[in-house]
């Protein structure tokens, strides 16, 4: 029996910590968190698993009813125009009190922020500015206001971006850098209410990208955690070349939930005291008991139930006592066997 409770204990544990193995599908499409390569967001995908379920959405938004959803859309560095039907999609959401996170720079993120008749704009315009890593394609952002936002990041590496127009903002380029002549500092990040929602506007997407991850990853994880709420949809279908190439396996190891660990070893050593001291048979025969208490005691309302009717009949309820007391000791006594062998000899 020990050797019972051991294997109990081993396949429970072994339930903990067994891999599992789930589909995994990969892309070339840029911006895409199926797409591995330099130019594809899979880090920033596996951000986002690590903290809520994420749901691609690769068909139209309208077709996928977004509307009707609660949580996160996040579109990042989309190249494909959006229906009337698609932006009023996104702006039900957003009413019902979701959060778009919109990723853009020379995409087709305006036709968004138009059809929801914002003034807000990405200036599908590049700046320069003094401050950059690498060459003047890769300016270096420090002016974080938001504190939470800038913890631990010392400067977010941009990739060619845009800015973002007729707003204020969390992430400013310096105040000296260039857009189309004019010299000032520019929003990259603003986040605007919208209904009982909010929108987060982003003008590089390509600090979201795998090549990018090294310079900006603790202020991803940040962003994550500030504005994701909820389930997460992602935008797959306005990224133009995307494509599915290949299918297969991945084998995730689970990681050990101490507490949940130490509720199994407790039921398993609970289990073992239980049986081992008899305590269990000893609590099914009281169980046993008060069903039969119970039983008895409906079965003598039951009758009292009846003598009471018979009475109502005119019939004497001493003499139906008698007639029931007669029974019972026939019961006791065999005696139903005994007319039954009776009227077999009759």
């Amino acid at each position: 029996m020990k050797v019972g409770y051991a294997i109990l204990l081993g396949f429970a544990i072994f339930l903990l910590v067994a891999p599992v193995s789930v589909p995994v599908f990969q892309s070339t499409a840029e911006f895409s968190i199926f797409n591995s390569n330099w130019d594809g967001c899979s880090k920033f995908g596996e951000l986002l698993i690590e903290r809520t379920s994420v749901i691609p959405v690769f068909f139209p938004l309208s077709s996928f009813e977004i509307g009707k959803k609660d949580g996160t859309l996040i579109i990042i560095g989309p190249d494909l125009g959006y229906s009337k039907d698609e932006i009023e999609e996104i702006g039900e959401f957003l009413e019902r009190g979701g959060t778009l996170i919109l990723m853009d720079d020379f995409g087709t993120g305006n036709e968004i922020l138009r059809g929801l008749n914002l003034s807000v704009r990405f200036s599908e315009r590049q700046f320069m500015d003094v401050f950059y890593q690498k060459n003047e394609n890769f300016p270096q952002v420090v002016r974080i206001l938001d504190p939470e936002l800038g913890e631990g990041v010392d400067g977010l590496v941009l990739n060619i971006p845009s800015v973002i127009l007729n707003a204020k903002g969390e992430v400013y380029s310096s105040k000296i850098s260039l857009l189309v002549k004019r010299i000032g500092e520019y929003p990259i990040m603003t986040t605007i209410s919208y209904g009982n929602g909010k929108i987060v506007l982003f003008s590089d997407p390509s600090v979201f990208i795998n090549d990018m991850f090294q310079f900006n990853e603790e202020f991803v994880r940040n962003f994550i955690d500030q504005n994701v709420r909820g389930r997460v949809y992602v935008d797959e279908a306005h990224h133009s070349n995307f494509n599915i190439y290949q299918s297969g396996t991945v084998t995730l190891k689970r990681s050990v939930d101490e507490t949940l660990l130490f509720q199994v070893i407790f039921l398993v050593a609970l289990t073992f005291i239980v049986f081992e001291s008899g305590l269990f048979h000893r609590l099914f025969e009281i169980l046993t008991k008060i069903l039969q208490n119970l039983s008895r005691v409906e079965k003598e309302n039951d009758l009292k139930s009846i003598i009471k009717t018979l009475e109502k009949e005119g019939c004497n309820t001493e003499i139906l006592l008698k007639m029931i007391e007669e029974i019972e000791k026939g019961k006791k006594l065999g005696g139903r066997d005994e007319w039954k062998r009776t009227d077999g000899e009759d």
